[in-house]
């Protein structure tokens, strides 16, 4: 079964309503309202999602999303997908805060804004795509890595404080072995890429 479906436990005749902007406890009132004047039998109603009893005639969908969008909701019709690109979303914006999260609390945290415990998020990962969430997380501060060393007035201890490593052996060992070189190494190559692209202009502009 998908851990995506534990989210809210399906009772018999029932079906779990994924529905975005649940995120506080006035949302939960209003969402079950909202879903009381469509004639829905609401079972329970949490963050991101509400439990109803499958009406006789099936639900009217196009009725059931208009009425939540004018409630300034949203119904998720790809649970798995639209779960998938919020983690995404909010994977970048954790690592351009500061300060920067540390690598065990950037899960707990990033579990917290998708209201799902971290085993869950790390479980629901693992069945959508190929290897580990902790893994993605890393390619994705490494991939904000070769950003932040394209910006010379950052020096390299500064970019792995940024990035929320404990030291500038740790970022660097993790760095080599995914890019295969060092930061320096790296920001030098960069560098020399960039100077080259320039060239043919100055040698336009000099004939």
């Amino acid at each position: 079964m998908s851990d995506l479906a534990l989210i809210v436990p399906t009772l018999p005749a029932s079906q779990v309503l994924y529905i975005k902007h649940i995120v506080c406890p006035r949302g939960i009132r209003v969402a079950r309202q909202e879903l009381e004047r469509l004639g829905l039998r609401v079972l329970a109603v949490r963050l991101g999602a509400a439990t109803v009893a499958v009406p006789p005639g099936g639900f009217d969908w196009p009725r059931l999303r208009a009425a939540l969008t004018v409630a300034g909701f949203a119904l998720l019709e790809n649970p798995a997908r639209d779960l998938m690109g919020c983690l995404a979303v909010r994977v970048a914006e954790l690592l351009r805060q500061r300060p920067a999260l540390r690598h065990r609390a950037f899960m707990e945290v990033l579990a917290q804004r998708l209201n799902l415990r971290p085993a869950r998020l790390a479980a629901a990962f693992v069945e959508h795509h190929r290897g580990s969430l902790t893994t993605y997380i890393t390619g994705q501060r490494l991939e904000y890595a070769q950003e932040l060393l394209t910006n010379k007035a950052l020096g390299i201890g500064a970019i792995a404080r940024l990035l929320g490593y404990i030291s500038l052996a740790h970022f660097s060992g993790q760095f080599r072995g995914v890019m295969g070189c060092s930061p320096t190494a790296y920001r030098q190559q960069a560098q020399a890429a960039a100077n080259s692209q320039l060239l043919p202009n100055y040698a336009g502009n000099s004939v």
